[in-house]
Order: C-alpha cells, then sequence, then structure tokens
C-alpha cells in the first residue's frame, strides 16, 4: 500500500505544471547559494511536509500546494521537490521575517483545503559584515520551549503580523551569516520550525542538507576498502618511520592538528611529524618568509623542517597516518585538502562550498604539475571537485597521486 502511494505521488508530481523536480531544485538551490556567496545576498528556505494523518491522500494534498503555491509566490521565488523529501519554496532576498509572513499565508490557504502541513524556515546569507550574534533570550537547539504567537486573517487572507516581541527581535538574529561559528558549521543555515498550530520553535545553526548533495555511498565504500587495505600495507613503513624519527630528533612520533572537515566541522588530523618540537612557536618568526598568497603558510625550504622530515614530506609517508582519519570518516581518500581552522577562519565566503564535501588525502591541486598558482586559483580547484565528484575522477585523481609520488612531486 505505501509503495503504490509512493508511486502515485511520483506521477503525480511529475504531471504537476507547478512544482520543479528534485535536480531542477538542487541546481536552483546551489545556483543560488553561490550567487549569495559572491555578492553577499541572503535568501529563505522553506521546507514543507505534509502532516502523518494525510499520508492515504498526500499525492492530492501535494498537487493543491503545488497550485497554492503557485498563486502565492512572485515570479522570482522557486518551487519544487527537495532532496530530502517534501516541497521547498525559494525566496530569494528573504530573511525570516519575510519568509514568515509567506508561510504563515501559505498555512492558512492549505487549511481551508484541508491540507494541514509541518514546516522550517531556514535562512541563508553569505555577507560576513551582517554577522550577529544568536539573542540570549531565544531557544537554542538545546531548548524544547516555543514562541507561540496568534496569526489573524482577514476576508482577503492577508496576513496580520504577531506581536510577539522575541519574534521581531529573531528577524534579524536568526538569520546567521557565515562570519558565525564558522569553525562549527561552514554553510551557517538558520532554522525555525513552524507548524500549522502555530508554534514556532528556533533550532539554532544546523548543516546544509537541503543546498548539498548527500555524500555518495560508493565514495564512503571506497574511502573505507581503500583505507583498510593502505594501512595493511603502510604500517610497516610508518613503523620504520616512528623508529626513525624518534632516532633523529626529539619529540612525538606524530603531529596532531585542528582541522575544518566537512560542514566546518573541526577534527584532529594526524601526520608523522616533520618539523622540530617548538615549530608553531616559531611559525610567528617567519610570516613574513611566507611564498603563498592568501591565508595558507608555506615555505619552499622551511627551517623548522627536520632532514629526515624533508625525506618523509618529497615521498608523502609522513601523510600515511591520514588513513585513519579516512577510515574514521573525517576524511576521504580524495576530496579537499582541509585547512587548519586557524587558516579556514580567513577564508572567503565563496571559499566555503568546497566544505560540502569530505576533506581528503588527495585533490586536483595536490597532483597538478605546477603548483605555483594563486591560493583563489586552488580554491576554485576543490570547488570544482566538490561540485563534479565521479568515481572514474577519483580513481583518475588516485592514480596520478601515485605517479607524482614516484615522480617526486608529492612535497609540500
Amino acid at each position: 500500500m505505501a509503495d503504490s502511494n509512493s508511486t502515485e505521488i511520483k506521477r503525480r508530481l511529475k504531471s504537476s505544471q507547478w512544482l520543479l523536480s528534485s535536480k531542477a531544485m538542487e541546481l536552483v538551490l546551489a545556483k543560488e547559494r553561490m550567487r549569495c556567496d559572491r555578492h553577499g545576498h541572503f535568501f529563505a528556505l522553506i521546507a514543507i511536509q505534509l502532516k502523518n494523518s494525510q499520508s492515504k491522500h498526500s499525492a492530492n494534498a501535494i498537487l493543491v500546494l503545488g497550485e497554492i503555491l503557485h498563486k502565492r509566490l512572485r515570479l522570482t521565488d522557486e518551487k519544487g521537490v527537495l532532496l530530502k523529501g517534501g516541497l521547498g519554496v525559494l525566496l530569494p532576498m528573504t530573511e525570516l521575517h519575510g519568509a514568515r509572513v509567506v508561510l504563515n499565508a501559505i498555512i492558512h490557504a492549505a487549511s481551508r483545503q484541508g491540507v494541514n502541513i509541518d514546516a522550517e524556515i531556514f535562512t541563508y546569507s553569505g555577507h560576513e559584515t551582517r554577522s550577529k550574534s544568536v539573542d540570549s533570550n531565544l531557544p537554542t537547539s538545546d531548548s524544547d520551549s516555543e514562541i507561540t504567537f496568534d496569526v489573524e486573517c482577514n476576508e482577503d487572507d492577508t496576513v496580520v503580523e504577531a506581536s510577539s516581541s522575541a519574534l521581531k527581535n529573531s528577524i534579524s538574529t536568526l538569520a546567521i551569516p557565515h562570519g558565525v561559528n564558522r569553525i562549527v558549521r561552514a554553510d551557517n543555515l538558520s532554522q525555525s520550525r513552524l507548524s500549522s498550530t502555530g508554534n514556532l520553535l528556533s533550532t539554532g545553526n544546523v548543516p546544509s542538507t537541503h543546498v548539498c548533495r548527500p555524500y555518495p555511498v560508493w565514495k564512503r565504500c571506497m574511502d573505507i576498502s581503500c583505507s583498510l587495505v593502505g594501512l595493511a600495507f603502510a604500517m610497516p613503513v610508518i613503523l620504520l618511520a616512528a623508529i626513525a624519527i624518534k632516532l633523529t630528533s626529539k619529540g612525538p612520533i606524530f603531529f596532531r592538528q585542528m582541522r575544518t572537515g566537512q560542514f566546518g566541522n573541526a577534527f584532529p588530523i594526524y601526520k608523522l611529524r616533520t618539523m622540530v618540537m617548538d615549530a608553531e612557536e616559531l611559525k610567528e618568526k617567519l610570516l613574513q618568509l611566507n611564498e603563498r598568497d592568501g591565508p595558507a603558510f608555506k615555505i619552499k625550504n622551511d627551517p623548522r623542517v627536520t632532514r629526515l622530515g624533508k625525506f618523509l614530506r618529497k615521498t608523502g609517508v609522513d601523510e600515511l597516518p591520514q588513513l585513519w582519519n579516512v577510515l574514521m570518516g573525517h576524511m576521504a581518500i580524495v576530496g579537499p585538502r582541509p585547512l587548519p581552522c586557524k587558516e579556514d577562519a580567513m577564508c572567503e565566503v565563496w571559499h566555503r562550498r568546497r566544505l560540502d564535501t569530505k576533506p581528503g588525502l588527495t585533490c586536483i591541486w595536490q597532483i597538478s604539475k605546477s603548483r605555483k598558482i594563486s591560493f583563489s586559483d586552488w580554491m576554485r580547484m576543490d570547488l570544482k571537485y566538490a561540485d563534479k565528484r565521479t568515481i572514474v575522477g577519483d580513481i583518475r585523481l588516485m592514480f596520478k597521486t601515485v605517479m607524482a609520488v614516484f615522480l617526486g612531486r608529492v612535497g609540500h
């Protein structure tokens, strides 16, 4: 019964002249997000789900919602099926306040036709200078409290604004842009939940599940299998390198550093130590010698690198412990290299889209014949990969990385 109902819903959606398909909606959201990142604009996304009690009649209800959305929205707005399920309404240049007004109108129009819905409002901003901290009197994601308000409609279904002062304060403070908590969440989508009961629940920042493609199953399977095989072969090499490090210099065998991963989540990365113990302190004195533009710090003949460390870097042996990061799910075999949290915090807004996918051991920039490119071009290479992940492309990059090791082009 459930399968036949799902088939009927898909058939009705395909025949709908008002709603975009999930793939088309995904493309629209991706384009709008890139536009906002480039120009500092913002948008709101309303994610609509039908009430459980209406599952038997959901096919007709969705078509009714499609017609309502077509009548209520502007020409610049988009509506369609979301990858995560349900319907989505994209409102360009709209913050929480405006999205609430639109959603209130949708709720009342739908209820008049016997359709009850639950909905979430997501707001996204690409302008760092619009950063504001969340008001302390608003409930957070760890709170179960709700802000209630009354909605009134006149004869032509025009929505009269609520009088809750807390909601008025939330208009700007819930629209959290990239500049806030970027190490915790790179995408900085702010979320609010609204149901036909008239209750608004502020849930804080959430990952951009509606504007990012899900991590492919084939890619995770490849990560697990390659990391297991790699660790099996790499263990003797890591053991020999560990003994050599201990015999040639003072300090720990492994180097641990916090890096920024998928969706901006920080994680500890592990490498074989190639520098002297006080490398981080010496870095401050060497900043004027930095040979790379942007926030990244690189020196060709870094005086902090030990003699053994130069060999480990040239052969890529120092990166082998990161296979453990891959196995644990922090990283992938192929993906944009993770930046230290401090360097990532200095990246521009449009750079952060590279964090839609998991960081990796190697990517396009790492195997390029000429590494003397600008930081922005490096970021563009990462974005190119993040937008076009394919199994054939990953295998090709892995093969080129192995060849780069033999040609001595893996060095940092």
